[in-house]
């Protein structure tokens, strides 16, 4: 059986190699949009627990609150550790050299981010230091930074530019965390003049079950303060991030939807020539004494195959190009596991079974059952 349906599949080459390779690409970018369309659902990668809590002005995230706040926060039940960070937005030497770099709290930031290992004497030498910094181990061999190296941070919309000394590099549980600058805030607001407003603060609470109880705690502590707040998970506050972009995800949903109907187009439209050029051949097969459903399952077989194969290359070839990219942040603030998981590659491959199955399920269905004398009788 698994012979015929290979040789069938043969028998017109340019064909066959036409419709699979457009099978193939076609499942590459269905791959590429479900994996983005994932992970921009699930911003913080594949197990990233809610142990940490963002408190923002609940005007908007471009408002600040005051520095005296964070004494507050670390008074509420559930609340391990506190810091106060500031996005700075700036780049070094060149524009298009951007990074995530931020002004935090440096007595405890690393108290937030438990999952960040920098050596004590690393640790020592930033915490002394006013214009201190550190970066994680990923960004630091993108510039090729070394310790005791000055950074001069440029193009910030604060409007100064800070110069610092790096004095730590940090690894981290997660490769996107990485990616991360961080230099000492008081040195930011000394250089604003002292306003001595926080941008946010960052909680980590004692477990993961804490944050349902923990951040409505703290909207109703400075729910009549001049400054109110907004307290949200990480996961939450990066997707209310990815929010500002639009329906990103909508779109990413038409367009694979378009994807999908046009693979079915073209398998349907092979399948549907094969089946029409050989209809005396499933006369003869069902004279000799096969059944209709042998002759249906032939022609399914063809269709399944050829998407299989399609499948295999096409979100095979996904899987290893986007593993090896490693490719973990979506803009500047953003962090993504864009990675093709398991869960993508048996979507993909229901996907591509289901089309493989309805391009050929109708087409032969109806010749298997056509009458065998008029059958025989066809040109094709």
């Amino acid at each position: 059986m698994w012979r015929l349906v290979l040789k069938n599949l043969l028998r017109n080459k340019r064909r066959t190699f036409l419709t699979f390779s457009s099978v193939t690409v076609s499942l590459f970018l269905l791959s590429s949009l479900a994996m983005v369309y994932r992970a921009m659902g699930r911003p913080l990668g594949r197990n990233a627990p809610s142990i940490r809590l963002m408190v923002r002005n609940a005007t908007g995230i471009v408002y600040g609150l005051p520095l005296s706040y964070q004494a507050r926060l670390q008074t509420v039940p559930g609340v391990a550790a506190c810091t106060s960070m500031n996005y700075f937005g700036a780049y070094v030497v060149d524009p298009s050299n951007h990074f995530s770099n931020f002004a935090i709290g440096h007595e405890t930031v690393f108290d937030v981010y438990t999952e960040v290992h920098l050596p004590p004497d690393q640790l020592q030498a930033f915490k002394r230091e006013r214009t201190g910094a550190v970066a994680g181990r990923h960004l630091a061999d993108r510039f090729r930074w070394r310790l005791g190296d000055r950074i001069t941070l440029l193009g910030s919309f604060y409007g100064v530019t800070p110069e610092v000394v790096l004095r730590g590099i940090y690894t981290a549980e997660r490769p996107d965390q990485e990616d991360m600058f961080f230099f000492h805030w008081d040195y930011l607001n000394e250089l604003l003049g002292r306003p001595n407003f926080v941008n946010n603060y960052w909680l980590r609470v004692d477990r993961a079950e804490s944050t349902a109880r923990v951040a409505p705690a703290i909207d109703a502590m400075f729910r009549n303060d001049p400054y109110q707040t907004k307290s949200e998970t990480e996961s939450e506050f990066l997707r209310g991030f990815l929010s500002m972009l639009g329906n990103v995800r909508g779109i990413i949903l038409l367009i694979g939807s378009a994807v999908t109907f046009a693979i079915l187009l073209v398998v349907a439209n092979t399948m549907a020539m094969s089946i029409r050029e050989r209809v005396s051949e499933a006369a003869v097969l069902r004279s000799l004494g096969f059944r209709p459903k042998h002759v249906v399952g032939l022609f399914v077989s063809e269709s399944l195959v050829l998407v299989l194969a399609g499948w295999l290359v096409g979100c095979g070839g996904a899987k290893v190009l986007y593993d090896a990219l490693a490719i973990n942040q979506i803009g500047q603030m953003v962090w993504a596991d864009l990675r093709i998981g398991p869960e993508t590659v048996t979507f993909i491959l229901a996907l591509a079974l289901f089309i493989g199955l309805l391009a050929a399920g109708l087409p032969a269905y109806r010749i298997a059952r056509a009458n065998i004398a008029g059958a025989l009788r066809s040109v094709g």
